[in-house]
């Protein structure tokens, strides 16, 4: 009757609550994965153009690199962003510390920029990007499933707009 009812749907609830809870422990792993993603993306960009005898200037004055050195700077200033956000939703895991919105903003810039990070360094590598003697052309392809895997972008804003403003599901859809 009504009582087994009432007693599934708070069954229900329980579940769904601990499957949300598991994403925001999973999250931080999936986001670690883009970072490694992009961190050996920008690794192996330079190591190819450095082949090719392109200076690496990594850590001089803007005025003194080129557009391709200032460029990969700045992916390795926000990966290390990404990294930083990730640190904490996995140091917060750790310590059984609430984490969705840290886990899903970790999540949404780690995913996105290792999704950038990868199909930028194929760009500048051209050629030798697209080859599949480098792993670059397989990183941009992979770079896409961390990038949706554990909840699009659209899915990480909505957590943390929840979190911010206080809102729930039924409130913020």
């Amino acid at each position: 009757g009504k009582e087994e009812i009432e007693t599934d749907i708070n069954a229900a609830k329980k579940s769904f609550g601990g499957a949300m809870q598991t994403f925001d422990n999973t999250r931080p792993m999936v986001a670690g994965m883009a970072i490694g993603l992009g961190q050996a993306a920008l690794d192996m960009t330079r190591a190819l153009l450095s082949e090719e005898g392109y200076e690496d200037n990594f850590g001089r004055s803007m005025h003194q690199q080129t557009a391709i050195q200032h460029e990969l700077e700045m992916l390795q200033a926000e990966l290390e962003a990404a990294r930083l956000l990730v640190y904490k939703s996995a140091w917060m895991m750790d310590k059984k510390m609430p984490n969705s919105k840290e886990a899903s903003m970790g999540k949404a810039k780690a995913g996105r920029i290792g999704n950038k990070i990868s199909l930028k360094c194929v760009e500048i590598c051209s050629m030798q990007g697209f080859s599949e003697d480098h792993l670059l052309e397989k990183f941009s392809r992979d770079s896409k499933i961390l990038d949706i895997f554990e909840g699009t972008q659209q899915i990480q804003q909505l957590i943390v707009a929840r979190q911010v403003l206080g809102k729930s599901s039924v409130e913020l859809k």
